[in-house]
């Protein structure tokens, strides 16, 4: 991270905002952190730009520090948090009683917080193995007890702490290498808790973030004694961005797509200079610490981050180091989108975005350049810069602690993203090349099929529902919660649309909820689609299946509702376009209707429907 800025008064908030976000360090000492949460009190009421997000937390100790901090960070991630916390001491209390303050704004995220001090558990080698089993057991099912009464009270996202192990070690190393001692009970309550949660809950991997803030500074024992403050208060900045940053995955505020620089940050040396044999690589301790750098960033590529290249190089000397050299471990095919040439870089990265139809806002930019990466920075303030430090050996570390690619829940479509995004940029040559788009979709030889939500698919649901703005024309945000309870309820229809064509799989690209509003009337609750198949018609598909659905449930009316937002203005004349009347508009919002009897049957598109079977057959 870059040393803290002078701020000045005279500057915009967005200057202020862009500003905090290149220099506030998540390692920064508590009082920088505290100063740097002031400035941004002080611009808040003025920025526009953040979203909304209403967050409780509850525990059994002080939490004040925490929260505040976290409104902080989770204002660098681009929300504005009314945060509520339940009372000092009141863990059960306000978790079980439906009119306590951690309910009253009907909060979006419950996090529940707790350290290794609430998890008591005094060594007794007599202990059998069944007895030691029931002790895990009881643990779990308190907090599995916690997290069915928070989602009986609220449709919340859970984030629950697991255990911090504690710095000391009442029977030294027999506490941890013991069958029955107080560390192994607490590192086999951790993998307990792991398995044992269920969508609508994460867990917040806190003994890592103790490890890696250091455990002999973790815990201050006169904060504790005087105060009931759980950890050091210089741990408090680095637990607050690694919650805000798993709060910004669970709302679908994570970035997707890393953009590399090469020379110097994927290689040693300078491909045009030293040529192939000459750049380092493989041998010695810088090349080797390439090669980690190469592997963790293919182990990115193959969870679903997007690898695209931005270089100031020769396409051909660029590409000839990713289809030659022996010790390259990322090849041409793990790149999405390859960009070397002599251009600004901040250009090419808008390039970029726009070949992989996502936002800048969706990008970060690794160069070893700090004259590069202060352009991007100055250039494009959406697009996330670290400050990579003059050894490769830190690149990976560095990387990786900024925690920018942070998940919620995986699915078999963040597997084939990489895939998906290249067999995109082939779709797009082969359009250039047509001048009738009639053609050119009928070409593509698509097949959808629409199917229902289930355990299997609905991780990729709930990611889509809440990482997608473009093509988001109500702007809901569900957790898994919340949508596993308009499956089991008769008053809702929830499907998911697959689409495939010549070129690949495109996998679960759209989601839309009805809602039975009355006997007569069926309202479009949310629908979304990824910006990946943008213009194939896959609207027009989707629409006369909801149209079909109105039908079939006996409704005369299928309504839907246009909020607008600066991102969705995609979309905000997509319901005339399907020949929707327009019943209303205020402001920027508007309802939209259609009688499924009058309406045309089918718009034209170039999608065969098949079943679920037939899709995954072909």
């Amino acid at each position: 991270m870059q040393p803290s800025l002078a701020m000045s008064d005279t500057k915009s908030p967005s200057s202020v905002l862009d500003e905090l976000k290149n220099s506030a360090g998540f390692f920064d000492p508590y009082p920088e952190q505290i100063i740097n949460a002031r400035k941004f009190e002080k611009i808040l009421n003025e920025l526009d730009c953040l979203i909304p997000i209403k967050v409780s937390v509850v525990g059994n100790t002080t939490t004040d520090q925490i929260c505040s901090l976290l409104r902080f960070w989770l204002g660098l991630n681009g929300f504005c948090a009314d945060i509520r916390q339940g009372p000092f001491g009141t863990l059960e209390q306000s978790v079980f009683d439906p009119k306590s303050d951690i309910y009253s704004n009907d909060p979006d995220i419950v996090w529940i917080f707790t350290s290794h001090r609430d998890f008591l558990y005094e060594a007794v080698e007599c202990d059998s193995e069944a007895e030691y089993n029931d002790r895990v057991e009881s643990v779990i099912e308190r907090f599995e007890t916690l997290w069915a009464n928070v989602h009986q009270n609220c449709a919340a996202q859970i984030i629950q702490n697991n255990v911090d192990l504690p710095f000391e070690r009442v029977m030294g190393n027999f506490d941890g290498s013991s069958r029955f001692g107080r560390l192994t009970f607490l590192r086999d309550l951790n993998a307990e808790l792991s398995r044992r949660t269920t969508s609508g809950i994460s867990i917040l991997d806190l003994d890592h973030i103790s490890n890696i803030f250091g455990k002999a500074n973790w815990c201050e024992e006169r904060y504790w004694h005087h105060a009931k403050i759980s950890f050091s208060l210089d741990a408090h900045g680095y637990v607050a961005h690694a919650v805000a940053r798993l709060i910004a995955a669970v709302k679908g505020r994570s970035r997707k797509c890393l953009v590399l620089d090469l020379d110097n940050t994927l290689w040693g040396g300078v491909i045009g200079d030293d040529g192939l044999d000459g750049i380092e690589l493989g041998d010695g301790p810088a090349g080797e610490a390439f090669v980690s750098f190469q592997k963790y960033l293919k182990a990115l590529s193959k969870r679903g981050v997007v690898l695209a290249v931005c270089s100031k190089n020769e396409l051909e000397n660029a590409e000839e180091v990713f289809l030659k050299h022996p010790a390259m471990v990322l090849r041409k095919d793990d790149i999405a989108v390859f960009v070397a040439n002599w251009q600004n870089k901040a250009d090419n990265i808008r390039v970029i975005a726009e070949r992989l139809n996502l936002g800048l806002d969706a990008l970060v930019f690794v160069d070893d350049n700090p004259a590069e990466r202060d352009l991007v920075r100055q250039e494009l303030p959406m697009v996330a810069v670290p400050e990579l430090p003059e050894n490769p050996e830190l690149y990976l570390r560095t990387l990786d602690q900024c925690k920018y690619f942070e998940i919620a829940n995986f699915s078999r479509e963040d597997q084939l993203r990489t895939d998906m995004y290249r067999n995109n940029a082939q779709r797009e040559e082969e359009r250039l090349v047509h001048t009738d788009l009639d053609n050119f979709l009928s070409g593509l030889n698509m097949s959808g099929s629409i199917g229902q939500i289930t355990d299997k698919n609905l991780s990729r649901v709930s990611q889509l529902i809440n990482k997608s703005n473009q093509f988001h024309l109500t702007t809901t945000r569900y957790p898994e919660a919340k949508i596993n309870s308009m499956l089991e309820s008769d008053e809702f229809i929830c499907r998911s649309v697959r689409l495939k064509d010549k070129f690949g799989d495109n996998g679960l690209i759209s989601v839309f909820i009805l809602r039975r509003e009355n006997e007569s009337e069926m309202k479009i609750d949310t629908w979304v689609m990824s910006c990946r198949v943008l213009s194939r018609g896959v609207e027009d598909f989707i629409c006369n299946e909801m149209i079909s659905l109105t039908k079939s449930s006996g409704c005369k009316k299928l309504v839907g509702k246009y909020f607008a937002t600066p991102k969705n203005k995609l979309v905000e004349s997509l319901y005339d376009r399907l020949g929707f009347d327009l019943v209303s508009k205020s402001g920027q919002d508007s309802t939209w209707s259609i009688d499924p009897e009058q309406s045309n049957d089918q718009r034209e598109n170039h999608i065969k429907k098949v079943s679920e079977t037939e899709y995954d057959q072909f």
